[in-house]
């Protein structure tokens, strides 16, 4: 190939990350970009790099592969995947998220080399990766952190810590475990990032997590007042009841 191919490795296992570089640094075909024991530090990084090829562990502290994978398509950056792991059941998850390869460890230096020829292959056709079908809304499904930027850092939060989102001028006010966060960000937007299995919008301003749910009082024409489960109380809107009601038992 005329350019080497843009490589991030991402793993939390010392020796699974030193054997893999070891294996790729032998492929002049392959110009490793970026190494990190932390999804949240690779994400962070293809901001400024986006690479075309990554290899990615699964489980790892904070931000998993598969949320990384969301994030990342979140902001357009969509490298093909290669996933390196010890888990046997997350292969069909693998391959619904458009990964080229499932990589279980361990694993021969011809099963890897494999691998890799492949992704050589696909890039060097120009073929554009695309996470077979998968629109961000279904990556969000079943993602259980967020991820966002925050004056130079990135912020993680717990999808069941947080409790409502409303919109404030140009910015977004995220509460999650009696705090607020502000954010940059429109609310339809963010709306995409959160878990539709969790999420609802209640007016055209606000957005609630049902699971903090703790009480709904009728008001005037329709409207409802909600209490959550830290005593705030939220309006639901007559226009957004119907959103609401596949989540409530009569």
């Amino acid at each position: 190939m005329s350019v080497p191919i843009a490589t991030f490795v991402v793993d939390d296992e010392p020796l699974a990350l030193k054997r893999v570089l070891k294996l790729l640094r032998a492929d002049p075909d392959i110009n490793i970009v970026g190494t990190f024991s932390s999804a949240t530090e690779a994400a962070q990084q293809a901001r400024q790099l986006p690479p075309q090829l990554m290899l990615l562990d699964i489980r790892m502290p904070e931000l998993d592969g598969f949320e990384l994978i969301a994030t990342l398509a979140e902001d357009g950056i969509t490298p093909y995947v290669i996933f390196v792991t010890a888990f046997t059941d997350r292969s069909m998850d693998a391959f619904g998220v458009g990964a080229i390869d499932y990589l279980l460890k361990p694993f021969d230096d011809e099963r890897f080399r494999r691998a890799v020829d492949r992704a050589k292959s696909l890039i060097s056709s120009g073929q554009t990766r695309e996470a077979s079908g998968t629109s961000s809304r279904s990556l969000a499904s079943g993602r259980t952190r967020l991820l966002l930027s925050e004056r130079g850092k990135v912020v993680v939060l717990a999808m069941r810590d947080i409790e409502f989102v409303q919109a404030a001028a140009k910015h977004v006010r995220i509460y999650a475990g009696g705090r607020c966060f502000s954010f940059r960000q429109p609310l339809s937007q963010l709306e995409d990032r959160l878990d539709p299995g969790s999420f609802v919008r209640v007016h055209r301003s606000t957005l609630v997590n049902v699971e903090h749910i703790a009480e709904m009082h009728p008001l005037f024409h329709g409207d409802y007042e909600l209490v959550l489960r830290r005593g705030t109380r939220l309006t639901l809107s007559r226009r957004y009841r119907d959103r609401l009601a596949p989540f409530l038992l009569e």
